[in-house]
């Protein structure tokens, strides 16, 4: 039997049915491949159809149409906020991060707005943690829309470089940095393998080191690990103090998996790198709870202590919680 430890999620999905629809509904057509292929074995299941089913059914109906269809298949993976936060209690979760993610310009679809996840973070500030998402290609809007979700209780923000084709250290990407360093807030990079159409080229960890360069007060996320540039994550996060790595949307035991190109990761993680490693679960995906994703960190070659700055102490002192 595992012994109980704290857990802070930096990464986590909120169950509700608004939710839930708006990612299907939401995800950019560039992505559509991910519901037949990647996550979609795993979750069509769950709503009484197949994979390929959920993938024809987002590249063929319309936004309204497809909200519709998806709603009532959902509902039964869905649960009330008040519900979401007796597991999170249950599972020793003190704090979950939920974002969102605002892709318009690239994807034509809106999705829902960052007031949600305010809302959500008002409603329950003991439990929840919000992160704007920002489209960097809508210029200064996006930089008010930083502005006016801070002034709505959320303290950070979201971009998948992928999905605009522009790396970190685009210019474009500049007024967004200068507005979270006035606010004091960090900013979270998916930077890893995707599955889309567009070039995962885009967001290599050594983009990360330039941003660093020019914004030194800049706290960073570079979201699920940096895989497969392991080694040059490990070194951009060595030698920059305000960049922090997340371990979201893998399953922890195939990091110490000799040959699965986590080694570096897991090997500094463990000494130089040990106060800048967080736990994230993005779990809706992953057939696992976020207890059990946490536990697989429990089970790797670790030392104790650091364990528990992997699943607590790194991310809150990241977001201001000790």
């Amino acid at each position: 039997m595992k012994r109980k430890y704290r857990i802070i999620d930096s990464l986590c999905y909120l169950p509700t049915e608004e939710v839930m629809v708006d990612m299907v509904v939401s995800l950019p057509p560039q992505m559509a491949r991910y519901l037949k292929n990647v996550f979609g074995p795993r979750v069509a299941p769950l709503l009484g159809i197949k994979a390929d089913e959920l993938y024809e059914m987002k590249v063929s109906l319309g936004v309204e149409e497809l909200a519709r269809a998806l709603a009532p298949k959902m509902r039964k993976l869905t649960m009330p906020v008040e519900d979401f936060i007796l597991q999170l209690d249950e599972m020793g979760v003190e704090k979950a991060v939920i974002f969102k993610l605002d892709e318009e310009t690239p994807s034509g679809i809106p999705g829902l707005p960052n007031d949600y996840y305010a809302d959500i973070v008002k409603k329950y500030p003991n439990k929840f943690i919000g992160i704007a998402g920002i489209d960097p290609l809508k210029g200064m809007d996006a930089a008010r829309e930083i502005r006016r979700s801070y002034d709505l209780g959320l303290r950070g923000v979201a971009v998948r470089p992928f999905m605009f084709e522009i790396p970190p250290h685009h210019a474009k990407m500049y007024p967004i940095y200068s507005t979270c360093v006035e606010l004091d807030i960090p900013i979270w990079f998916h930077l890893s393998i995707n599955y889309s159409t567009n070039s995962m080229e885009v967001e290599r960890p050594i983009y990360l080191d330039i941003v660093a360069r020019d914004f030194p007060e800049l706290k960073m996320i570079a979201g699920h690990g940096g895989w497969p540039w392991i080694n040059e994550m490990v070194a951009v996060a060595w030698r920059n103090p305000n960049i922090y790595i997340d371990i979201a949307s893998y399953i922890p035991k195939y990091l110490g998996i000799q040959g699965s190109g986590w080694d570096s990761l897991l090997h500094f993680g463990n000494s130089v790198l040990q106060d800048k490693i967080l736990f994230g679960s993005t779990w809706l995906f992953m057939g696992l709870s976020i207890k059990e994703l946490a536990d697989g960190v429990m089970d790797l070659p670790l030392k104790e202590e650091v364990k528990e700055k992997w699943l607590y102490h790194n991310a809150a002192r990241l977001f201001s919680i000790e």
